[in-house]
């Protein structure tokens, strides 16, 4: 994610920091930046605020109501829209909260890796794993295209894409055998995180 910050960003809006990780490497990244992380979970938020971080305990969709006079130059998402019921609504919730020149970095697995064909195709039944794409807490699943159509609808403009691959979703191994099939046909189905960075299609008004 941090790979995908184009500039260093003075106010940054972490959002769903979950324990505060990717807050913390931020500050230590950008030492002059103001981090404040967007956290529902109240456990979650206890950790974060442990580590340091200011943390705003409420629902990501409410974000704004909380922070209706920031502005800030810098939102990440780090895999937190597909946990959400109205992804939609919550983006263009966060654009009021962008700065005109700022920019959101967003991760977002991709359902279309080879793993959701295996286990439909041949296995039958829809993945449920703990953690990755097939995430039992994911509520919305998306592939590049749906990603794109999120964000322009949403009032963004994509920027700059970052493909994470992986031949098995789990396994480490597979990097080096996905980047070798990294080309068309083969790309979609080996990517299983897209990272992306955007900025406003259109000033507020």
């Amino acid at each position: 994610m941090i790979r995908m910050i184009e500039h260093p960003p003075r106010r940054v809006l972490d959002v769903g920091c979950g324990a505060g990780g990717t807050a913390v490497l931020l500050r230590q990244r950008f030492p002059d930046a103001v981090v404040v992380g967007v956290e529902p979970d109240a456990a979650l938020a206890e950790l974060a605020r442990a580590q340091g971080v200011t943390v705003i305990e409420a629902p990501v969709e409410r974000a704004s109501v909380h922070l209706e006079n920031d502005r800030f130059d810098l939102i990440i998402c780090a895999d937190v829209l597909e946990h959400l019921q109205d992804p939609w609504k919550a983006l263009h919730e966060l654009r009021e909260l962008l700065a005109p020149a700022g920019q959101l970095v967003t991760s977002i697995p991709n359902v279309r890796h080879v793993s959701t064909f295996w286990s439909l195709g041949v296995l039958g039944t829809w993945p449920r794993r703990t953690r990755g794409i097939h995430d039992a807490t994911h509520l919305r699943f998306f592939a590049r295209r749906d990603i794109l159509d999120l964000g322009a609808s949403c009032g963004f403009r994509m920027r700059r894409e970052r493909r994470n691959m992986r031949l098995l979703e789990a396994a480490a191994w597979s990097l080096p055998a996905a980047k070798l099939l990294d080309f068309w046909p083969f790309r979609p189905f080996l990517t299983f995180q897209y990272l992306h960075r955007w900025d406003l299609a259109t000033p507020h008004r």
